[in-house]
């Protein structure tokens, strides 16, 4: 009879032994390794963009277009832009000023519209580059 309870006791131990909760470490940021995070944003539209380039338009759904701030992300390589225009629906350009060199998996920063919400066609990208033989997949985030 005394047996039976200290069968128990061990085999209870046994299942116990060893056991340790996973280490609390750093969270790990959210989004896919390599992305930056775009919670509360919305993908506008992209672009592949590849060697030297003068002009490259990334164009934007016409429901997708209304926005009061926008945002670039870059990834698959890095991009060397040297402006950024905007198109909006009632047929003026705007520029933000934006000349930047984006890494893999970075963003701009946000970039306030003027105005209220604006519609936005599209947006240029002026005098830029990519390192030879890559290609960069370049997003416009609105907001």
């Amino acid at each position: 009879m005394l047996r039976l309870p200290s069968v128990l006791l061990v085999a209870s131990l046994a299942c116990t032994t060893g056991y340790a909760p996973p280490p609390a470490g750093p969270a790990s940021p959210p989004g896919v390794a390599g992305r930056p995070d775009m919670t509360g944003w919305r993908l506008m539209g992209d672009a592949i963009v590849t060697g030297q380039f003068e002009r490259e338009i990334i164009r934007v759904g016409k429901y997708q277009g209304r926005t009061t701030r926008v945002g670039l992300v870059v990834t698959e390589s890095s991009l060397e832009v040297g402006d950024v225009v905007l198109q909006f629906g009632n047929g003026q350009h705007w520029s933000p000023g934006l000349r930047h060199s984006f890494a893999d998996g970075s963003r701009s920063r946000a970039i306030d519209l003027p105005g209220h919400v604006r519609f936005i066609q599209g947006m240029e990208l002026i005098r830029g580059s990519v390192p030879p033989g890559t290609r960069a997949h370049v997003e416009l985030w609105g907001q």
